[in-house]
């Protein structure tokens, strides 16, 4: 039961890993999205 549950925890980190991942370049990809349009 014990190896069941850091098994779920382990794939909940990754899950959040992911989550985090895909958060971070969506926002890294949108601030170059609007600062390309910008006037330079």
């Amino acid at each position: 039961m014990n190896e069941d549950t850091h098994q779920k925890d382990a794939e909940d980190g990754s899950a959040d890993a992911i989550a985090a991942t895909a958060v971070i370049s969506l926002v890294v990809l949108t601030l170059y999205i609007w600062l390309s349009g910008m006037p330079s």
